[in-house]
């Protein structure tokens, strides 16, 4: 069924007048959107202090804190798109961030447990409402070439803002674990970058082509099978490579060939994977086209099949890593497909579709590879690592299909 065609008229002016993508400070603004990308890793170091703290509360609910974030992420993506249309992209973004720092920060403040839960779940309403936008800015305001370098300086972003964030957490919580929750008051810097620096009239401004015009919408957003498809392999992709985070630790402490400071210090390294990705997304898409996501769905498939049969920590650090710096570009070349995918106009409404994907898949998880393990008689954290390698040339294989069927571009 064709899509409605929203209405267009051009930007007012000659062409040329403000030119997006020559626009660096436009470009800090967006990309200062993505600053936060985790919802947990930064006061994830509180956990045992909060435990003793809470001593009267059971050891899931305590835990609890730490991931209701998630859920309130779900919902937050949910109304985005409301929200969007009733405030306009700048002021929802403004918005998103300016809840997120408050309710993050109350934790440093009021010490009961109810207040902390419900905090931390308007925590994540406030990064479930701005994310999408982190994404539908850059999709929309910039051709092709920028657009893929966004993309990927948007993962290196998220994964300089981890690093400092989880520095900064590293001083306070030597404090107390009330003060670690200070960290949140960072959330300022995009808040002041968006307000300076991305102008209020772009709401409105998409670029075909290498003209840039103002849409008007005559139409509510819609939604397809092509982006209910992408949002399943967002879901899956994130479903499959948290087998590193659950398992990797476990089958490290097991197996003999480490502890749990080992497998630290190889999670720390994956930070750097990660900006290094980022960087080298661009150049990467250009040289693979549109088997940049086959390539690293079975590159990624080869070196998790490997980790499990490997006893010595500098390999397992190398597949480590190559497994990090594989995701790091197969999230932004996936992410590129929405612009295929999405329906005129209705892009805030199909990334929220993908985030929501990308946190069922996270969540969904450790009860995936628990039932797993119950399904295949044998739970064994390396063997959880193996079939999540099988899952992703799984992944590559139809990938090949699914480019070929569409004509996708990457």
């Amino acid at each position: 069924m064709d899509n409605p065609k929203p209405t267009r008229a051009g930007v007012t002016g000659p062409r040329g007048v403000f030119t997006l993508t020559n626009s660096p400070l436009l470009a800090l603004g967006i990309l200062s959107i993505s600053f936060l990308m985790s919802v947990s890793n930064a006061v994830s170091g509180t956990i045992p202090l909060m435990k003793r703290y809470f001593s009267n509360i059971s050891e899931a609910n305590v835990e609890l804190l730490i991931v209701i974030p998630t859920g309130g992420v779900l919902l937050g993506t949910v109304i985005s798109g409301f929200v969007s249309n009733l405030l306009g992209k700048k002021y929802t973004v403004i918005a998103g961030l300016a809840l997120s720092m408050v309710f993050g920060v109350i934790p440093a403040f009021f010490y009961s447990y109810p207040a902390i839960l419900v905090s931390r779940a308007m925590f994540g309403v406030g990064m479930g409402v701005f994310t999408p936008l982190s994404v539908s800015y850059i999709t929309d305001l910039f051709p092709e070439d920028t657009r893929n370098r966004l993309l990927g300086w948007r993962n290196s972003v998220g994964a300089i803002g981890d690093s400092i964030m989880l520095f900064i957490a590293g001083f306070l919580i030597s404090i107390s674990w009330h003060t670690t929750y200070l960290v949140f008051l960072f959330l300022i810097v995009p808040i002041v970058l968006v307000s300076l620096f991305v102008p209020k009239r772009l709401d409105n401004v998409v670029v075909e082509g290498d003209r840039e015009v103002e849409e008007v919408s005559t139409t509510k957003p819609s939604t397809n099978a092509g982006v209910i498809q992408l949002a399943v392999v967002f879901l899956l992709v994130n479903l499959f490579y948290a087998a590193i985070s659950l398992k990797l630790a476990s089958h490290i402490v097991e197996t003999g060939i480490g502890d749990s400071a080992t497998a630290t210090r190889i999670f720390g390294f994956l930070v750097l994977c990660s900006i290094v990705s980022g960087v080298a997304f661009e150049k990467l898409a250009k040289w693979c086209g549109r088997y940049t996501v086959f390539i690293f769905d079975a590159l990624t498939a080869v070196v998790m099949a490997a980790m499990p049969f490997t006893r010595s920590i500098p390999v397992l650090l190398v597949l480590v890593l190559v497994a990090g710096f594989c995701n790091g570009i197969i999230n932004p070349a996936l992410t590129a497909r929405m612009v295929a995918y999405s329906p005129k106009g209705s892009m805030n409404l199909t990334t929220s579709i993908i985030i929501i994907g990308i946190n069922i898949g996270s969540l969904a998880a450790p009860y995936f590879f628990q039932g797993l393990g119950r399904l295949i008689g044998n739970a064994a954290p390396g063997t959880m690592i193996l079939w999540a390698g099988v899952f992703f040339l799984a992944l590559a294989l139809y990938d090949v299909f699914i480019v070929h069927k569409d004509g996708l571009p990457i």
